[in-house]
């Protein structure tokens, strides 16, 4: 009980001289601050953006290998033409040979795009029109927001049927209800069955259009846009024909996935010399994304202990500076009976005290970062327990070593010596 007494008062003595320099502490606890500060900003940035990225390819599915079709450069001589028109992309014999060839595939979609306008109630805007299956509602994981999504019936019976996302419901029918009504779709009437909330950027094919885009039964696509595209540019006609755009292979588990992939690339490439498709596996892209914030972690880490490291370096010349002007202090003490273990818990507490408010006071600074993110960068940061406490315990280490070397020398001042210290 007496050595506790004695403890207690030999930390309470630490504190008090902390006290009695407030300016002094504040400003070495300062450094410790904007250290855990920038510790817990770097983490919940690099955390919450590699959310973002992930929840995007996540989105694609990670059972999923995407084959998008690529305009090859006009420039290249590999690139074919059919009667003046450019060919390229994915055929539908790549589709028969990929579905055939290929384990383990759970569902083939195919996807057709034709750029086109968009005519309702007096408005007309730039459009996407996808040409798809009943099946890509679920390799897509389409959330409809109200009616359905195109159905077999649609399909065999090549209806004029339509779906289109809220983003283009809301700009072409306002606040009415578009289910049943009819859009023009470059000449073509369609009827609206359904609204979708959103498509993948990569499976809707992004463009200048935006979150602009209709879905159509792909045999109806055949009959109402073909698979020849017609554009103006520079005062001339340049055609395009694709015969698919893009080829979704649902496969059955992941390593399913990784081993279709596999045998994917070769057997286009013998068919696609001129590299006229591009290859995505999300879950080889989620994969990379979790190296790369794991590496990003780590240097911003670096980064930012480095910061602490400099707190703690200002905190150990604090200390020595405190141990040379109270000199005669720590003589006085040792004259009246305290040992060297009591002044070097004093100087130590001294040390971590100021490294444990300055920590706290971090944690608090750090909290509203993630909103700070969302307000500037767009996406939400995201702090977790360890973000918080990790560089809460680093500062408080830094504390501590930083304050040994300090509180060992004042410890070992000769008492003698000490008392004639001016």
């Amino acid at each position: 009980m007496r050595s506790l007494n004695k403890a207690a008062d030999v930390v309470l003595l630490g504190l008090g001289s902390l006290a009695a320099h407030k300016v002094r502490s504040a400003l070495t606890s300062l450094s410790v601050i904007i250290g855990v500060l920038c510790v817990i900003m770097s983490m919940a940035i690099n955390a919450g953006a590699s959310h973002e990225a992930e929840r995007s390819l996540r989105e694609l599915g990670s059972d999923n290998i995407i084959i998008n079709a690529v305009k090859p450069p006009e420039q290249s001589g590999s690139a074919q033409r059919t009667f003046g028109a450019l060919v390229y992309g994915i055929s539908h014999g790549d589709v028969s040979r990929l579905r055939d060839n290929i384990p383990g595939v759970r569902r083939c979609v195919t996807v057709h795009r034709t750029k086109t306008y968009a005519y309702a109630h007096g408005e007309n805007l730039s459009v996407l029109v996808i040409g798809t299956e009943p099946t890509y509602s679920r390799v897509a994981r389409i959330d409809m927001l109200a009616g359905r999504f195109i159905t077999a019936t649609d399909m065999l019976r090549r209806k004029a049927h339509c779906v289109l996302t809220g983003a283009l419901a809301r700009a072409l029918f306002g606040y009415l209800d578009p289910l049943g009504d009819i859009v023009r779709l470059g000449g073509v009437e369609f009827r609206v069955v359904g609204v979708l909330r959103q498509l993948p950027a990569a499976m809707g094919g992004g463009g200048q259009e935006g979150d602009n885009q209709v879905l159509i039964p792909i045999s109806t696509d055949r009959i109402a846009f073909g698979e020849m595209t017609i554009m103006g540019t520079a005062g001339n006609l340049v055609a395009e024909k694709v015969d698919v755009h893009q080829v979704i292979l649902q496969m059955v588990d992941e390593q399913a996935v990784l081993d279709g992939a596999a045998i994917a690339r070769p057997l286009l490439d013998r068919y696609h010399p001129e590299k006229d498709y591009q290859i995505r596996v999300p879950i080889e892209e989620i994969e990379l994304k979790k190296r790369q914030a794991r590496l990003w972690q780590l240097v911003t880490l670096t980064i930012a202990g480095v910061s602490l490291l400099v707190g703690g370096i200002g905190i150990m010349n604090i200390m020595l500076a405190s141990v040379t002007e109270r000199t005669r202090e720590i003589g006085v003490r040792r004259a009246l009976g305290a040992k060297r273990r009591d002044i070097t818990v004093q100087f130590l507490t001294e040390a971590v005290a100021l490294t444990v408010v300055g920590g706290l006071l971090g944690i608090c600074a750090g909290l509203p970062v993630p909103h700070l993110i969302h307000k500037v960068l767009g996406f939400r940061g995201i702090l977790t327990p360890g973000s918080v406490w990790f560089p809460f315990g680093v500062a408080v280490l830094v504390g501590l070593v930083s304050g040994i070397y300090p509180a060992i020398r004042a410890a070992h001042l000769d008492p003698i010596e000490a008392l004639r210290h001016e």
